[in-house]
């Protein structure tokens, strides 16, 4: 994501509670009881594991697949699917479309980067709370792929 080791501290690591926002297409029948369990926790083998959000995202109700936005702060191995999976449901399409402050272009591929202007840059030093010191520019920042890697 970047190149700024303090930076990459701050939004990779648990303490910092960085959001992840997902779009999750989901074969399966997520309800509104489901959704409620996810926010307030589940035990997975590795532990409580929680979304922040979950909302429907859209798709015709009678649909075999639905579409949903989670919000998690942490980023466990597969956390996403395997939440999904502890209830039934199959995870048919996971793609990451913000990290933070940053929203993913939707069309970004995986392996390719997308290298923010300076007002990006600058925001996300702001929100990081981290500053530009003894006259140096920034590193930039760069926007993750936007699907989850496996």
């Amino acid at each position: 994501i970047t190149t700024s080791g303090e930076l990459a501290n701050r939004m990779m690591h648990p303490s910092f509670e960085v959001e992840r926002e997902y779009s999750v297409r989901v074969l399966g029948e997520l309800t509104p009881e489901i959704m409620k369990q996810m926010v307030a926790g589940v035990e997975l083998e590795d532990g409580e594991a929680r979304f922040d959000r979950v909302f429907q995202k859209g798709g015709p109700e009678e649909a075999a697949n639905q579409w949903f936005n989670v919000v998690i702060k942490e980023g466990r191995n597969r956390e996403v699917r395997r939440m999904f999976e502890h209830f039934g449901l199959t995870v048919s399409r996971l793609i990451r479309v913000r990290f933070g402050n940053i929203g993913l272009p939707p069309r970004l591929k995986r392996g390719q980067f997308y290298e923010l202007n300076s007002a990006e840059v600058a925001a996300v030093m702001k929100w990081s709370n981290l500053t530009v010191t003894g006259g140096k520019k920034a590193a930039p920042v760069k926007k993750a792929s936007a699907k989850a890697h496996r």
